[in-house]
This record gives C-alpha cells, structure tokens and sequence, in this order.
C-alpha cells in the first residue's frame, strides 16, 4: 500500500483596499479657508455677509489664521464642491496657500447631498485636514463626526426638495394670477413692479425692437447664418446675458457694468425664438407675421438639404428628368504639353445625374445656356406676382389674449377699495367676455396662398441680377429645369412650373392648355433645334 500524496497548501492572496489611508488631524501649522455660500433664493440670515463673519469669530476664538475667505453667490447646494468656481481652487491638491481647516457656518452651506458630503470628507481625511461646521458643532477630526454629517447631510437634501416643492406651488399661484414668481422668462419681456407689490411680465423695448428686425431678415430671405452675424455684428446681448441686465437694473445697479457670460448666438437659439407661439401671444408678433417666417425658415432648410446652397448659379434648378433628383456639378481637369514641353490646364465643367444611371455627363456651359433660353423664350413678358402665405386662424391667439386680461382684470376684484370701483371691474369684465364669445362665432379662416401682381415683367425682373440672385429667385418660387442627354446624343428639356403656377401665371396657364405637354412641364427639348415651342 502506497502513501497518501500530501495534500498542497493553497494560499490565499490578501486583498488589499483601494481607500487613501486616512492621516490623523495635526494642529501643527493649521491655517483656515473660511466659506460661504448663497443661493438664488435666500433669506437675511443666511446672506454672504452673515456666513463671512460667524466663519472669522469663530477662527478668532481659536486664534487660527484666515489664508481665505471664499464666495460662491448664486450658487444650488445640488452643486458639487469640488466644482463650484470659488472653492474647487483650494479643493486640489495645489491650493494657493497650505491650509487644514476648512470652516463653514452651517453643514448645508457646503453640501446637500450625502454622497457629495461623504467624497469631500474622505478627500479632507486622506491629506490631513479637517471640516468644522460652527451651527452644529462638527469638527470632522473625531469619531463622532462621519455619523453626524451624513444624518444632517440627509436631512438637509430632504429640506432641499422640500424648499424646491415650495417654489414650484408657488411659482404656479403666481402664473395663474397673471404674476410672476422670479422663474426665467422670455426674450422680449421684462419684470414691472406693481405698486401694491408684486411683478408681473411686462414687454421690454429694447428686445422687442431686436425682434421686430430679426422677424424683418428673416421675410427678407435672410439664413440663421446670417442672422447671427448680424447679431455678432451689432453685439446684441444673448437671451440669457440680457436677462442679468434686467436682474441688475431690479437690484438698482448699471446694467452696463454687470459682468456677463459671454454667451454666443447660435442656430437654435435664432430659430426657436423666432417660431415661439408665445411671441404671439404677447403681442410682438402678428399670427401671420410669424406664419410667414416659418415658412422662410422652412424653405431655407430645405435648400441646405437639397444642396441648393452651393456656389454654382444653377445648384437646385437643374434637376434630372427619370429620378427628380439634383443634378450634381463636376469640374474635370485635364493637363496637356505643348510641342515646346511646355503645359497647358483645360478645364471642363459638367452636370450629370447624381447616379450616374440616366444619361451621360453635359457640358455645363451648353445645360445652362439651353435652360436660360427656354426660360426667357417662355416667360419673358409674363408679370411677375409675388406669393404672400396667409395661415389658418381660428382666432385662438386673441382669446387667449382676452382670457388674460380677464383674469388679471379679476384678480383686482378682491383689493378693489370701493363698491364703485368693483362695480368699475365686473363691468370691464364682461366687455371682454362679450368679445370672447364674438370671435369664437367667427368662422375660421382657412388660410392659403394669395398672389399679389406687380408692374414688372420676368425679363425686368431678372436683369442685372447676379447669377446667384437669379437662382435664389427661382428656388424661392419653385422654378426647376429637368434636362437629360440620352446615349444617342438626343435631349430631353423642360421646365417644371411651382407649386400654384396656375394662379402666379395665367398668361402662361391659358397658353398652356393648348399644348401636349405633361402636367406641370412645358417641354423645350425643340428648342434645341431653334424652332418655336
């Protein structure tokens, strides 16, 4: 009988942990930051002021010396420490000067989050330092003080939701009464202050006035791009800067020197403002003001999708007659030597199907030539008639408008000093009612388009213009040329007429149906050849 095989010790690694290792607290060399913090909201005896001076009495008890006295203003407790503009400085590991003691008047000042509370104590234990809250006795040096801190840490994030719970309710009492409760608010409106107390929004000139001439580039044909170099330009305040103008002026300072954030325009920000019902609401904008320069917008979007913005003259009127897709533009480069060595550049220009699928490639200087022709040869005596959009309304902007003013006409019901003037009040009232009940007996318009003619001809219209003028003209009506060369060299040309072409041109809709063509297109493929169409 054999032996056993001793049986292997298995060793066990020790796992270690990833904590820092605390370092004990040593008075050796203390040095205080005291801190203080404000909120948008806050009361007398949590000012900036009061927090400083309880945070440098209590230093002084202790005879330990201030390196800095910190402020965050108008900063949310939600906030992390270590990311607030004034106190993440002396939160690194490369502060401005050495301290150890960092003192605040109260634990909800510094954090109101218990995790957030948690990560700074552990940053303060593993490089010697301590936190000391004065109102509730904490001093993060002894035992007692991890308990402590995150019990009231809890505590103060429930009185935190709590308070925001508070602000919300009220801020909707408000709103329904016509006030306003201090929320942000938007471009073109300002706070007034009532007499009695109280601020409701009223409009503000100077953003109104910036609006008034966006609304006007904007129906001139202008892009966001544009638009925002003029605001550039000009340096026009953004919504959010003009809005700490306002906040300066409320508080008796110049809102000329109050310290921006140096935010930029941008696309959105031009669009959304531009498009926001609640303009009309207000009254800066007509319904069919604003109708309109959504539908500006709109066009000017869809040219950058179809590619109509490039620099050639006819990008987006040239259009491929099987796919209806763009016609895509080509620049061919073609390098020859001379007899003597030396070299010449040929350059071609060409437009072919952006599938390459129906048609060979054209000479661009033939294509654009041919479509100008058949362009002039059609409508060149023809009155040009400019499209106005007038949208449906079912005069929903003017009652509510009204319903506004009858509810802040009631709400002085209750404060009104006599019988008389209430009496005054009921009276007003009802007008508006009437007026409410009369537009919603109106009918509802339904809107469309109307052309409006003009004492210039086509052929007026376009001379002199810029090539990159005349395109916009027709992409703006809705003019395409569809053009393709088959294989045999043969050509099919015609122009495809907007959207309402009947109504913008009825010299051309009378010529028309005595004609073959198919519907919409007016063939010029025999133009070609220089025979009438």
């Amino acid at each position: 009988m054999s032996a056993s095989t001793p049986r292997k010790r298995r060793r066990l690694k020790k796992q270690l942990s990833e904590r820092p290792q605390v370092i004990p607290f040593t008075p050796d060399g203390d040095a205080a930051v005291c801190y203080a913090r404000q909120s948008h909201f806050t009361d007398e005896s949590m000012s900036s002021e009061v927090q400083v001076r309880d945070t440098h009495r209590w230093t002084s008890a202790y005879d330990i010396p201030v390196v800095a006295t910190v402020e965050d203003l108008h900063v949310s407790g939600d906030l992390e420490p270590h990311k607030r503009n004034g106190l993440k400085v002396w939160l690194s590991d490369a502060p401005p000067k050495p301290w150890k003691t960092l003192v605040v008047s109260k634990l909800d000042r510094l954090v109101r989050n218990v995790m957030d509370a948690l990560n700074l104590l552990e940053w303060l234990r593993a490089r010697g330092k301590r936190l000391i809250c004065i109102a509730e006795g904490i001093d993060s040096s002894n035992s007692m003080s991890e308990f402590m801190i995150t019990l009231i840490a809890a505590f103060a994030r429930m009185e935190r939701e709590r308070m925001k719970e508070r602000f919300l309710s009220a801020r909707a009492i408000l709103r329904e009464a016509g006030r306003w409760g201090g929320e942000g608010h938007i471009y073109g409106t300002m706070p007034v202050q009532l007499p009695g107390g109280g601020w409701i929004l009223g409009l503000d000139p100077y953003a109104v006035g910036i609006l008034h001439k966006l609304s006007k580039l904007a129906r001139e044909g202008w892009g966001l791009t544009d638009m925002r170099g003029w605001l550039s330009e000009k340096k026009i305040v953004t919504p959010r800067d003009r809005q700490l103008q306002l906040a300066a002026e409320r508080h008796g300072k110049d809102p000329d020197a109050v310290e921006l954030k140096g935010y930029e325009w941008s696309h959105q920000t031009i669009s959304r403002l531009l498009q926001d019902p609640e303009l009309v609401e207000l009254g800066i904008f007509e319904p069919a003001e604003q109708s309109e320069i959504v539908a500006r917008l709109a066009e000017k979007s869809r040219r950058k999708t179809r590619g109509s913005n490039q620099p050639h003259a006819f990008s987006g009127i040239l259009v491929c007659p099987e796919c209806s897709e763009n016609l895509w533009h080509r620049t061919n480069i073609v390098k020859r030597k001379r007899k003597d060595e030396s070299s010449i550049v040929y350059e071609y220009q060409y437009w072919q199907c952006p599938g390459r699928k129906h048609g060979p490639a054209m000479a661009a200087e033939e294509v654009e030539d041919l479509a100008t022709r058949a362009f002039y040869k059609i409508f060149a005596m023809v009155p040009v008639r400019e499209r106005i959009i007038l949208p449906p309304t079912n005069h929903a902007n003017q009652i509510a408008k009204l319903e506004r003013e009858y509810g802040k006409l009631m709400s002085e019901v209750a404060r009104a000093k006599s019988q008389e003037d209430r009496r005054r009040i009921m009276d007003d009232g009802e007008k508006i009612l009437s007026d409410i009940d009369t537009l919603r007996s109106l009918p509802i318009d339904p809107g469309g388009v109307q052309w409006v003619p003009t004492d210039r001809t086509w052929q007026q219209e376009l001379e002199g213009m810029q090539p990159q003028e005349r395109r916009l003209r027709w992409l703006e009506l809705g003019f395409r040329f569809a053009v393709r060369k088959r294989v045999d060299g043969s050509w099919s040309a015609r122009w495809v007429l907007p959207d309402g072409w009947r109504e913008a041109m009825p010299e051309v809709a009378e010529w028309y149906d005595k004609t073959d063509g198919a519907a919409g297109t007016i063939d010029m493929t025999d133009l070609i050849n220089g025979s009438k169409t």
